[in-house]
Order: C-alpha cells, then structure tokens, then sequence
C-alpha cells in the first residue's frame, strides 16, 4: 500500500495537472475569441516575418521555419522533423513527411525568399546531405514546445495577439481554397486521408460565396 504521503503527493501532482490544462484551454479559448478565426491570411504570416527579421537572434531559421509550416501545411512537428535528406535544393523539392497517418508527397519549392533561406541555412552549418534543419545554438533539433514559445511570442508582437503555430497550416488550407485549388488537390497537398478534413477549409474561405451578390 502507498504511503500517505505519497498519496498526497499524487494527488497534488493530479489537481497540478488539471489545473494547468484548465488554464491552457480557457487560454486557448480567450486567443480564439479575440482572433475570431483558426487560421492566419498571407499579409499577417509576412508581418510576423517582417518582425523576426529584426527581433529574432536566428532570423534566417526563424523565418524559415514559419514560411515552410504556412506553404507546406506543415505541422509543427512535422516542421521540426524536417531534415536536410528531405530536401532536393537543385530541384526546388520536398519530400513532406506526415504524421497522425498523413500521405507523404513531395512538395516543390516556389517560394524565392523561402529557396534562398534554405540555400543560406544550408551553407552556414557547412552543407550536410542529411540531419535536422532547424537547430538552436547548442546543435540540438529545436522541440515543438520551443517553436510554439517562438511563434506565440512573435505574432503577438507582430499582431498584437499571440497565435498558436497551427494557424498555419490552417493558413495554408485556407489560402489554396482562396486560390481556387481543387480539393481533392489541397487534401493531398496537407496529406489527408479523409476528405472530410480538408473540407473544413472551404468554411473557412469566403471565395466559395464569390458570385453572391446583394
């Protein structure tokens, strides 16, 4: 049998943990309210990338990191799963590793500003062919929790309200509707297996409503 402290002990842990995911949550909720919406639009992903270049000690990664998660759909631990072996600089081309049982695609580069940060990220940690991309100063892959910090902390300077980073794929989803991208092609692109999450970008876009008019 456990101990009475250690009874004790295990339920202040519990109440611990159930309070910091009540507070994560109505958190969450807050941010939500005060966004109105799930996903950022393309000027706000420059703005919060217009604020790393002068506010971040690793701007090149930094801004790398959102334009990558925003134009692949990416999220945040795919983005920091990325590695060098996954990218074809000669050819413009990804290969997007998903996880939650995604399809894997190989994506291309359009993006120049996003194929120039790459080429200088590359040379600057000596041009490897294989391991991860994203780094911190002591060479160790930078965590999900650490790009979440980053993220949040940039765009509520940027925005004046902090996003979570899967705005960004939500972002992405969002913006290829605007585009008018077929869907069945924006459910390969985010690596969906079921058509039904992918249509929850159209509710999310206006341009389906384009020809209504009052």
């Amino acid at each position: 049998m456990p101990s009475t402290s250690k009874k004790q002990g295990v339920q202040a842990s519990s109440k611990k943990a159930k309070f910091t995911e009540t507070w994560k949550v109505n958190s969450r909720v807050a941010n939500d309210s005060a966004r109105g919406r799930s996903h950022l639009t393309p000027n706000e992903v420059q703005t919060i990338c217009a604020t790393i270049k002068t506010g971040s000690r690793y701007s090149d990664r930094d801004e790398l990191m959102v334009l990558m998660a925003f134009h692949h759909g990416l999220r945040v631990a795919e983005l920091t799963g990325l590695q060098w072996q996954h990218v074809n600089l000669k050819n413009r081309q990804l290969k997007v590793i998903r996880l939650k049982d995604g399809i894997d695609t190989m994506h291309p580069i359009s993006s120049k500003r996003e194929i120039m940060l790459l080429n200088r990220l590359h040379k600057a940690q000596g041009k490897p062919v294989s391991g991860f991309i994203f780094n911190t100063e002591r060479n160790t892959p930078v965590s999900v929790n650490g790009f979440q910090k980053l993220f949040s902390k940039f765009s509520e300077q940027a925005l004046g309200v902090k996003w979570n980073a899967h705005a960004l794929r939500h972002g992405c989803g969002t913006q290829l509707v605007e585009q008018g991208v077929h869907l069945m092609v924006i459910k390969d692109y985010l690596g969906h297996r079921n058509i039904q999450n992918t249509t929850r970008y159209l509710h999310e876009s206006a341009a389906q409503f384009k020809d209504i008019q009052w």
